[in-house]
């Protein structure tokens, strides 16, 4: 069952976060391409023109599963009846490229996804690439692509290796769009909201887990990602619209790794997305 494509996939250790960042199409009006590894999704990078492409070097060799871009769009256009800055979306032809290379120049590279779609959902705005089998590189490139837009933007850069599950979770999972908006009532009755964003929030029980999953990647997790970093859930890897069941966010306490049977452990992750 391990080998199944369509088994949860996780990450929470985002190379990105130690690399060296440059920004392929720099230009006066391209907003700092570091603002890609802050965690507040709404310190956005922006390129002008069709494309962002950004150029990634590690300090050594990674190995990389997954490139995703959250909060990708057109830039941001303010509405007056929200009034909130809002995410202009792309378009569905949306396209992303990731290449790794052992040269700074890119050369010869050891892997290149070619210009593919990506699987760019404009209610969710996350630009996705699972590499078929992950690549290791020191230097990579990846660029968004949508031939419409005057600007491209992104809000985070995720780079990261993944763990697939032995076994997919419980059944009755939960996924939800959580309004953090203010409500009040009147003197009189009347109901009265100041509107704020809306994010997803992802919740699933893993109810067998390997012993090895529970102390290297269950508490593993809890012990790197904390209260202040973040993790990567793909809950469907083989979904035609993948960013349905993507997220990237701060997970809740669900109650550590428990053991409720001789070599059973479950563990809850229930997960908030940073959608600023």
């Amino acid at each position: 069952m391990a080998n199944e494509p369509w088994i949860a996939r996780i990450g929470w250790v985002n190379w990105a976060d130690d690399a060296t960042l440059t920004a392929v199409h720099a230009s006066p009006e391209t907003l700092g391409v570091d603002r890609l590894t802050v965690i507040h999704t709404g310190q956005y990078h922006q390129q002008t023109g069709p494309e962002l492409a950004v150029r990634i070097s590690f300090p050594e060799p990674r190995p990389v599963d997954a490139v995703v871009l959250p909060m990708v769009g057109a830039g941001y256009a303010y509405d007056a009846l929200s009034k909130l800055w809002t995410l202009v979306p792309l378009s569905a032809a949306a396209t992303i490229r990731v290449i790794g290379s052992e040269a700074a120049d890119m050369s010869a590279p050891v892997y290149d996804s070619g210009r593919v779609s990506a699987l760019y959902d404009p209610t969710i705005n996350y630009a996705i690439h699972l590499l078929a089998g992950g690549a290791t590189a020191r230097h990579w490139e990846v660029t968004v692509g949508d031939a419409g837009a005057e600007k491209v933007t992104a809000g985070r850069l995720v780079m990261m290796p993944l763990h697939r599950f032995a076994h997919n979770f419980r059944p009755d999972w939960n996924r939800t769009w959580e309004d953090i908006s203010d409500e009040r009532e009147g003197d009189d009755g009347t109901m009265y909201a100041k509107e704020k964003p809306k994010r997803r929030v992802f919740t699933c029980d893993f109810g067998f887990l390997t012993r090895a999953e529970a102390d290297d990647v269950a508490l593993e997790i809890e012990r790197v990602v904390g209260k202040t970093r973040d993790v990567l859930l793909v809950a469907r890897p083989n979904a035609p619209n993948l960013g349905h069941y993507t997220i990237w966010g701060k997970p809740v306490d669900a109650g550590g790794v428990n053991q409720p049977s001789f070599s059973v452990f479950t563990k809850q992750f229930k997960i908030k997305e940073r959608r600023r």
